[in-house]
């Protein structure tokens, strides 16, 4: 199954991949990666919420599993 989704993965993405991956098991922290990588995560959030609205899953389960004590 993880060859079929390489197979369709441009190598240059999966490059930039495996890097991430390796700065991540670093002890090296680069605060400006740091920075435009929350950058892009909220810009993805927003792009998210816009075209799915908000779902608060997780509210409902604590509310649930709080509840049920």
């Amino acid at each position: 199954m993880a060859s079929e989704i390489i197979g369709t993965v441009p190598a240059e993405v999966i490059e930039q991949m495996a890097e991430a991956v390796r700065i991540a098991y670093s002890n090296v922290r680069d605060p400006e990666v740091m920075k435009k990588a929350a950058e892009r995560m909220d810009r993805r959030a927003e792009k998210n919420a816009r075209m799915y609205g908000i779902h608060d899953a997780a509210v409902d389960i604590v509310r649930e599993m709080r509840d049920s004590r």
